[in-house]
């Protein structure tokens, strides 16, 4: 028997560089020091208590068995309906909306029905890592398209004349966008779009982040531009809005013979998503809203902390200002110093778990992500930390 058990496709996807910094922070804690948890991108609030309660009230009613492929009809119907809401989007809840295990699940699964071998995708560099994990592990090749830092962290349509072939089959579009927090503008998305239309390529528009907004324009998806909803795949989730990132609800909403053939794929993976969470979910969509406006505020006003120990820290700046999710993307300008070293020295000096930018691609070195899904106690605590670190380290 060969020695090498394990797929080569497998092998050549990397664990993920947020889980390293994780596991270094853990043997600190370990060891009795107290770390400040700027690494960890999920909301540290509680799921609000009507969620919970309609998943035990499903649960005593015996809501214990499989569900349709693509989720029960009452919650494609509330997703359909929130999307109308909050995205002016009309989408069939029969045939158009599909209820996945998290936002993951639905950009895994629908890159794997729609990708050919060897078909590329563009994806957003710095990015989020599994949006070049998933392409590969659907045969496809991730094509790294730069971002624009002066810009707002727009894509480089400009850069494109080098990177597009005849094989490139889709951008892939992430706002409010993991790590840096920014917001695409209005305008920057209509751009984006027609550069799709005019290429003749599809737009993978992940929106896990869309209701954490703090200022600046209303949201716009690339499928609500005129024309763009049938060469659109929108990528949702319930993890962060609602803090259920443990319930893995999630949805994929697109042209109906791109749901039926995810739906095909959901089938030989997961079956049907957990029931009695999708019972939970529908209460999360249909039911108050106020849960979701108070961890906004609070988000702002962590960011607000971040930003101003920004602002008095020495070799640390911010290129753009983010505008939602709950991540600041700081550059440094320590001469000698990578991002993976500095992070390093941040965590061991200082007892802070940042996240070197190149977690997130080759254009995120000279940047480290700081996620304020922590308390504000731990924001304000955890920047004094970092200032002190810095400036002994560059006096």
């Amino acid at each position: 028997m060969s020695s090498n058990r394990v797929a080569t496709r497998i092998a050549e996807i990397p664990f993920a560089g947020i889980r390293k910094v994780f596991e270094k922070a853990a043997r600190l804690e370990a060891d009795g020091v107290k770390v400040i948890h700027f690494e960890i991108g999920r909301p540290d609030f509680d799921t609000p208590g009507h969620i919970k309660q309609a998943a035990l009230e499903a649960l005593q009613q015996g809501m214990v068995h499989y569900t349709a492929n693509s989720g029960i009809m009452e919650l494609r119907q509330a997703i359909a309906e929130s999307i109308q809401r909050y995205k002016n989007l009309s989408y069939d809840p029969a045939t158009e909306i599909m209820v996945t295990a998290g936002g993951q699940e639905a950009m895994y699964l629908s890159l794997q029905a729609i990708l050919e071998p060897g078909d590329e995708v563009l994806v957003p560099d710095p990015g989020y890592p599994q949006f070049s994990s998933c392409v590969k592990l659907a045969g496809g090749v991730p094509v790294p398209l730069p971002l624009k830092p002066e810009k707002n962290f727009a894509p480089d349509l400009d850069a494109t004349g080098t990177l597009l072939t005849d094989r490139t089959r889709a951008i892939i579009v992430n706002s409010p966008h993991n790590p840096t927090g920014a917001v695409l503008t209005s305008g920057q998305i209509r751009n984006t779009c027609d550069f799709a239309r005019e290429r003749d390529l599809l737009i993978l528009s992940d929106e896990a982040y869309d209701r954490i907004l703090y200022e600046g324009d209303d949201f716009l998806s690339p499928a609500a531009v005129p024309e763009m909803k049938e060469r659109s795949l929108v990528w949702g989730s319930l993890s962060k809005t609602y803090a259920m990132t443990g319930w893995r609800i999630g949805y994929l909403a697109a042209p109906a013979d791109v749901v039926a053939a995810t739906i095909k794929m959901q089938q030989n993976v997961m079956l049907s998503v957990c029931s009695f969470a999708q019972a939970g979910a529908v209460a999360a969509i249909k039911g108050p809203q106020d849960c979701v406006d108070r961890m906004v505020n609070e988000f702002d006003r962590r960011r607000h902390a971040i930003l101003e120990g920004i602002a008095k820290c020495p070799g640390l700046s911010c290129d753009a200002l983010p505008l939602g999710a709950f991540y600041v993307f700081a550059k440094h300008d320590v001469p000698g110093w990578t991002s993976a070293s500095l992070a390093d020295r941040l965590l061991e000096q200082a007892g802070v778990a940042a996240v070197p930018g190149t977690a997130f691609g080759t254009h995120g070195e000279g940047y480290i992500r700081i996620s304020y899904a922590t308390s504000h106690e731990d924001c304000m605590d955890g920047m004094e930390r970092i200032v002190r670190c810095m400036t002994e380290l560059i006096r």
